[in-house]
């Protein structure tokens, strides 16, 4: 009996498949990005880091930190760098022999890229977190925004796609270089285009700057604060920015270099996977054709915005009308004879704005409508009408103020500078029945100039250093009545002969000079008040 051998048949031939989470842990190991993290560290406690500590801690500052000057030269980098791993295979010119590998181009490619964007977004990430816990420590009411966080991740993203794309496409050793410096002027015109001021108004005139990151807070004092900030112009931001990422996945797919044939990978391109290949394409057309999409999207809706002095930049199409109700909160307040009050959010202020407010408000306690309180309201609700209210409504920033009250950190806030401009403002504000703009214009007439500076004496700060040119004439201020002035032609007064009527009232008894105040501060706030009648 013989045996008969039966031949096994060969086993059905299937090509090793792609791990993709082995070759992105590969990438992520071997990224050249890993060199850069030290100087990323470096610009961050050098530039981010020391900027943000130099700021009230409020959660709106290191929100616009993170869009601001930190995203700049992350985004830069991570251009820089995406370029630079983007050339890899023309610089080394290895495309023929990574033709004859198992893994496909757009594979390859996937990975490299995802590599690069996830150490850019993990630093930024990290630079964030390091703000966040910093303004934890100090913040006194609020929580962390996560808008200009999403803002972020899909800038460094989009950086990434542009710097590999223009890397894959045109591989050459100045490529890294061109396209970072390239990103860095797009940025710098998206800042110039938006005048980087407090309240961004100067982004009116180009929608282009309301795409700027950076773009879309409103000021200081009110972010966040007395009105929530509105999402608007970072929903349009993350629009816009994410359209370019797509697009340019898009054309990453079309292009010849996500189609080099290779032996066992699904390449879009072999021939034995011609009906995935075209599915590849389609694919990819329909990603360019929605990023363009986005991106138009986007830009049309920036088109429309619109500045409001309460919530900053606002598109209608996206605007909710929640965010222009103010947030509801409680005022911390010290103080018995004169209160002052304050945001919980300027808590750690409280103490300092007291101190400087209380002796000027005893100084002019029971006169016709000096106030008994103080309180920290928006910029654009100063002054109040003296003789109307009881209340002292004082700004901590802005351009209603002279300096920015609460624009410092609070240890700043103990000093005697801070502490007696404080002082000027209130009695300017006394005076002039007029926001303390006057102080910086120097609209004073010079009767209203010694009465403030004798009450200034009295309470131990310095005279007022006002701007030339005086005020000609001792008329009203500008746009106050010209009625009841003695001669709106005559000459201005010498600082000489201020500083002697401020001497000469200021050396009257508390109860005389309280009861000439009491006859004619109605007749000095309106100008009508000559020098040579102070007493």
């Amino acid at each position: 009996m013989s045996a008969v051998a039966f031949a096994r048949p060969p086993a059905r031939f299937r090509p090793p498949r792609f791990r993709l989470a082995r070759a992105l842990r590969l990438e992520i190991r071997h990224s050249p990005v890993v060199w850069a993290l030290p100087v990323l560290a470096a610009l961050f406690y050098v530039n981010t880091y020391g900027t943000a500590a130099g700021l009230p801690p409020t959660w709106a500052n290191p929100a616009s930190v993170i869009t601001g000057t930190m995203l700049v030269y992350i985004c830069v980098f991570a251009a820089g760098l995406a370029a630079w791993v983007g050339t890899r295979e023309g610089r080394r010119k290895t495309g023929d022999l990574l033709a004859t590998t198992a893994r496909a181009a757009w594979a390859r490619q996937a990975t490299v890229f995802a590599a690069t964007a996830f150490w850019m977004v993990l630093a930024f990430l990290a630079e964030t977190a390091v703000l966040f816990i910093q303004t934890g420590r100090q913040a006194t009411w609020g929580g962390p925004p996560l808008w200009p966080v999403a803002v972020g991740v899909v800038g460094i993203v989009t950086a990434c796609a542009i710097g590999f794309t223009a890397g894959t496409l045109f591989p050459g050793r100045f490529t890294a270089p061109i396209v970072a410096v390239a990103v860095f002027v797009f940025e710098f015109i998206g800042f110039k285009s938006a005048d980087n001021t407090y309240d961004f108004r100067g982004a009116g005139d180009s929608t282009y700057a309301l795409l700027q990151p950076a773009q879309g807070l409103p000021r200081p004092l009110e972010a966040g604060v007395f009105y929530h900030v509105p999402p608007d112009v970072a929903i349009a931001q993350v629009m816009f920015m994410g359209g370019i990422l797509l697009l340019l996945v898009g054309l990453l797919g079309l292009s010849p270099a996500a189609r080099v044939p290779g032996v066992r990978g699904l390449s879009f391109g072999s021939s034995s996977f011609s009906s995935l290949a075209t599915a590849g394409r389609l694919l990819a057309a329909c990603l360019v054709v929605s990023g363009v999409a986005g991106c138009v999207t986007a830009y049309s809706l920036a088109g429309t915005g619109r500045y409001t002095d309460a919530t900053g930049w606002v598109i209608p199409a996206l605007h909710d009308a929640a965010s222009d109700r103010p947030v509801p909160y409680t005022p911390d307040c010290t103080g018995t004879g004169f209160r002052v009050c304050i945001h919980p959010a300027y808590r750690g202020y409280l103490g300092a704005v007291a101190a400087a407010l209380e002796p000027v408000g005893a100084e002019v306690a029971g006169l016709p409508g000096a106030p008994v309180r103080a309180e920290l309201a928006v910029g654009d609700a100063l002054p109040a009408a003296v003789g109307t209210t009881s209340v002292y409504a004082y700004s901590g920033g802005g351009e209603e103020m002279v300096g920015s009250w609460l624009a410092v950190t609070p240890a700043e806030a103990t000093t005697a500078a801070w502490e007696q401009g404080v002082q000027q403002a209130f009695f300017v504000w006394f005076v002039s029945d007029s926001p303390t703009v006057a102080l910086m214009n120097g609209t004073l007439t010079p009767a209203q100039q010694a009465v403030a500076d004798a009450l200034l004496a009295k309470v131990g700060s310095p005279a007022l250093q006002l701007a030339p040119p005086q005020k000609a004439g001792d008329g009203p201020p500008a746009g106050a009545s010209a009625s009841g002035s003695s001669s709106g032609a005559a000459s201005a007064a010498s600082l000489g002969q201020i500083a002697a009527a401020a001497r000469r009232f200021g050396s009257l008894s508390p109860a005389a000079r309280h009861a000439w105040l009491a006859g004619h501060v109605a007749g000095l706030r309106s100008g009508t008040i000559t020098l040579a009648r102070v007493p």
